[in-house]
């Protein structure tokens, strides 16, 4: 402590009772001789950090920066001519033993020395400011970057006040003082005005809230739209008070107005284009083309027919058919709205030709599945070969730079790059971003998205994740680039590493705590609550949830505002925190409402103590969960009209199966009469092609209907079935063909196996798996098929079927391996039909298939069913 004279003579006055009680961070005594010299008692050393770290204190001027030091010096000169009973006031920056810089606020006077009539003393009281200060200095920047100001209106006073962002929004000058009708009179004449005017009287009248997108005219004369956002503040059931929040959203509302502007000048533009069209009923495949899009093609219309779908899945490049799928996926999940995509088709010349396709899904059906979709195709052939060359230029470049198209696939990238970012001689190009660095968030994803969007965008630094958990700092600069046409083709990207600079200067910029921006910000109810259940603090979510205000809430015990019927439960769990027992709990319970009703909630707590395992405080996260209590009845209401849907879907299956048999049957037997009655007609072309399609309409038909009746028996009672049995039948009747074709049947299913199942299915199943194996033998070795059965999970058993044969090229034929008409071999058998019932008839007693399969080695069918 300081031993003073002049301190212990002044510790009775009231001067000295108030600044201790206000300035209680420690005392300054600082005496001039022939220089400064400075005493501070424990509670200053405390404050500073060396007596909790035990360093030596080296003194409070070796704590502060030359110019601090320098300005502080010249305070005490002007100090010590200073009348007797006048306060000093200073703000002085130090260092604390830690070695974070701490804000100080001084006030003090001139005391005479008791020892010393003419040595004059300073005596100062200290109030550390540094917390209060980067929080408001971090609030302050927060608003300034997000453009969000705020105004009141105190009623009292009959005059608005507003933030300074609120007033860089308005554009006015340091001195302009707003107005109650001034303030009104910014807004647009007309609409806007009229608009803000009817919201603000309503407020003050009902005290209902408003939110507005609006235009106003700043004081500089310029139009701006701005989100106007006011509630009222109400004293004994009177308005005293409106205030709000004041955001500019000019940038955002006018990219959106010229969006929505381009959207209705599209389908007017697309007429006057050399585009081709294309229009696709999903639901049934039908395709229309216009005649453009077949001449990209070098084809005439009528040269591609009959025209489907599949016609331009045939005539696209496969390497690229798995990202055009994907893109389509993308559209028709709502990921994307457009879809937007490049790929090569095959030209009738037998070139590759590059093609760029956009499109939109314009309906869709009650049951939000897409329906139909309509898009256009463009010839950028031309474009890609000046791509190639720039592609060439960038690769010599000594930069980091990378070429990229509208997927985000590499076009060209320079050596540097590839230094950069540790890729070696790796092979890029063609290969997407995204695939390459894994660990890019969705900031830079949004970057990307926004420059294939026309902008340019670019930082003079930025943090970078790596997936090993590496740091690094980028300066970097993204913007689009053209085609011939003006499109967009791509974007190009430079980067420049600063991570050597910037690791240093990280460590340095470490301040605010995270936990109190999450507490405040949160989108779930949280409170820290002490140990006698008193809440500490609460952020605005849970006020909401439960009606009280903060200050409220710190009058009452979570006790107090729980269900008595769920006290008990929460205050067992809460013992065992206590006790030691358990760290967290999560449960369900209800709240009372400050207005009397109840509220359900997910309530988790978690205990934070102190190093000597002490308990401080409890954390509570209360999520509101009454909106789904009261969703519980509505889907019982839900499943019972699923349930009658469901059986009308049923019937009308039945009638259409049966209809369209009997139509087809109706065919046939004509096609069959007028032949016998009229041979000659047969002779004709198309007279056989009519009876072949007619017979295959037939075909179809059966299989629809068996898919239809496998679909409408996955509620039909199951059974026990024994697969032994089931597997020596079936061998025993195709051993004669298996025979003759030089295929060995090796059979490995133990005696009395049983699975669960509908029985005819199961016969079905393992017959044309067996056959297939046979079928699809390889003339260049000795075949075989071998059936075995293995353990899966619990509750399934797997049913294994490998053969030699021929295999099959599962990444070119995988995704539609099982798809209805599909082959994969050229045997004169095949009809693209068995697999897809299998499939059907496996997947409706509960089972799921799995293949692998070679081509040229041969496949294995796993087939997993229940067991008994």
């Amino acid at each position: 402590m300081i031993i003073s004279s002049s301190l212990e003579s002044i510790k009775s006055t009231e001067l000295f009772n108030f600044l201790q009680a206000h300035f209680s961070d420690g005392m300054l005594v600082l005496e001039k001789k022939e220089q400064w010299f400075c005493e501070c008692d424990d509670s200053m050393i405390d404050t500073l950090g060396f007596s909790t770290l035990g360093k030596p204190f080296p003194g409070l001027f070796d704590l502060m920066r030359n110019a601090d030091k320098s300005a502080f010096i010249d305070f005490l000169e002007r100090g010590i001519q200073a009348k007797a009973g006048e306060i000093l006031s200073n703000r002085l920056v130090v260092q604390s033993a830690q070695g974070r810089l701490l804000t100080l606020k001084l006030s003090g006077f001139v005391a005479k020395s008791s020892e010393n009539e003419k040595s004059i003393r300073l005596i100062f009281f200290v109030e550390d400011q540094t917390e209060r200060i980067d929080r408001e200095n971090f609030h302050h920047q927060c608003n300034l970057n997000s453009g969000i100001g705020y105004w009141s209106i105190n009623f009292e006073k009959n005059k608005p006040e507003w933030s300074e962002v609120t007033r860089l929004i308005h554009e006015v000058p340091e001195d302009f003082e707003p107005t109650m009708e001034g303030a009104i009179e910014f807004y647009k004449e007309g609409w806007s005005r009229e608009v803000i005017r009817k919201a603000f009287n309503k407020t003050i009248e009902t005290g209902e809230p408003f939110e507005l997108d609006l235009i106003i005219v700043t004081h500089t004369k310029k139009e701006k739209w701005v989100r106007a956002v006011g509630q009222a503040e109400y004293v004994d059931g009177k308005v005293v008070r409106v205030y709000g929040t004041f955001q500019d959203i000019h940038s955002r509302k006018i990219a959106q107005l010229k969006w929505e502007e381009e959207q209705n000048k599209f389908k007017y533009a697309i007429q006057g284009t050399n585009l081709g069209t294309w229009e696709w009923d999903i639901e049934t495949g039908a395709t229309i083309f216009s005649e453009r899009w077949a001449e990209i093609l070098g084809y005439k219309l009528s040269e591609l027919e009959p025209i489907n779908f599949q016609t331009w899945v045939d005539l696209m490049d496969p390497d690229d058919l798995k990202v055009a799928n994907s893109k389509l996926k993308s559209c028709f999940e709502g990921e994307s709205e457009f879809y937007d995509c490049e790929f090569r088709m095959t030209h009738k010349d037998g070139s590759k030709k590059w093609i760029h396709a956009r499109g939109k899904v314009i309906a869709w059906t009650e049951n939000g599945a897409p329906k139909l979709m309509f898009g256009t195709h463009q010839d950028i052939n031309h474009s890609k070969t000046k791509v190639q060359e720039q592609a060439i230029l960038i690769s010599q470049a000594p930069l980091a730079i990378a070429m990229f198209d509208r997927e985000m696939r590499y076009l060209a990238v320079s050596s540097k790059w590839l230094l950069d970012y540790n890729l070696g001689n790796r092979s890029v190009i063609g290969k997407y971003h995204y695939n390459i660095f894994p660990e890019i968030d969705n900031f830079w994803k949004e970057i990307h998205k926004e420059c294939l969007g026309g902008a340019s965008r670019s930082s003079k630094e930025d943090k970078f994740i790596r997936k090993d958990g590496t740091i690094q700092w980028l300066k970097w600069e993204v913007k689009p680039w053209y085609e011939e046409t003006g499109a967009i083709g791509g974007v190009i990207m430079y980067t420049e590493d600063l991570t050597e600079h910037k690791l240093v200067a990280e460590k340095l910029n470490i301040s605010l705590d995270a936990f109190q921006r999450n507490f405040e910000n949160a989108g779930i109810g949280m409170a820290i609550v002490s140990q006698e259940g008193k809440w500490l603090n609460v952020n605005d979510k849970i006020c909401q949830m439960l009606g009280y205000e903060k200050d409220e809430f710190r009058a009452l015990t979570f006790q107090e505002l729980t269900h008595p019927d769920d006290l008990a439960t929460d205050l067992e769990y809460l013992k065992d925190i206590v006790a030691g027992k358990r760290q967290t709990y999560q449960i369900e319970k209800r709240y009372i409402h400050k207005q009397g009703y109840e509220v359900s909630a997910i309530l988790a707590v978690s205990v934070v103590r102190d190093s000597k395992n002490a308990i401080l405080y409890f954390i509570s996260q209360l999520i509101d969960i009454s909106a789904v209590k009261h969703a519980e009845n509505q889907v019982s209401k839900l499943l019972k009209m699923t349930q009658k849907q469901n059986e009308r879907l049923r019937n009308f299956a039945h009638i259409v199966s049966h209809n369209l048999r009997s139509h087809s049957s109706g065919m046939n037997m004509l096609l069959e009469l007028l032949e016998f009655e009229h041979p000659d007609l047969f002779k004709m072309e198309i007279m056989t092609l009519l009876k072949k399609g007619a017979v295959n309409l037939t075909g179809t038909i059966e299989h629809l209907t068996e898919i239809v009746n496998i679909n409408l028996n996955e509620s039909a009672k199951k059974e026990r079935v024994d697969l032994t049995k089931i597997i020596s039948k079936t061998i025993e009747s195709v051993y004669p063909i298996a025979q003759k074709e030089g295929v060995e049947l090796i059979c490995e299913v133990p005696p009395e196996t049983f699975v669960v199942g509908i029985s005819a299915y199961v016969e079905s199943i393992v017959l044309n798996f067996i056959t297939n194996g046979i079928k699809y033998k390889s003339p260049e070795r000795d075949s075989y098929l071998k059936i075995l059965v293995e353990p899966h999970e619990d509750d399934t058993i797997g049913l294994r079927f490998e053969d030699n044969g021929l295999g099959i090229d599962l990444e070119k034929n995988g995704e539609s391996l099982f798809g209805m008409y599909k082959t994969f071999h050229r045997h004169k058998d095949s009809r693209g039909i068995g697999l897809f019932i299998t499939k059907n008839q496996i997947e409706s007693i509960g089972g799921s298939v799995e293949v692998e399969s070679q081509e040229g080695v041969g496949t294995t069918f796993s087939v997993f069913l229940q067991k008994e």
